[in-house]
């Protein structure tokens, strides 16, 4: 399944400046962020729905986010402030 593009994530620009605004994260390209040199968060374009992937606790695989309301996106930006805020002991 393939990364959405900067096209298709134009309607999370709200989300992904809040997400650049996280401390630690890098967004390597448009809407894929690493945290402490490891990928942390992407989105996806499954047919028009949008969706991210944020790193598991832990480290180990990703945990998927709907992210089509403003709900779903306020727990997204509050879970990767979450995990990107623990230390590498997580």
């Amino acid at each position: 399944m393939a990364h959405a593009d900067a096209k298709a994530l134009e309607p999370l620009l709200p989300v992904l400046r809040q997400l650049r605004d996280i401390k630690g994260l890098k967004e390597v390209k448009p809407g894929i962020f690493y945290c402490r040199g490891a990928a942390f968060l992407h989105f996806h374009d499954e047919q028009g729905k949008l969706t991210a992937d944020l790193k598991k606790p832990g480290g180990s695989g990703f945990d998927r986010y709907a992210v089509d309301t403003p709900p779903a996106q306020r727990k997204l930006v509050d879970d990767a402030k979450r995990r990107a805020g623990r230390g590498d002991d997580d």
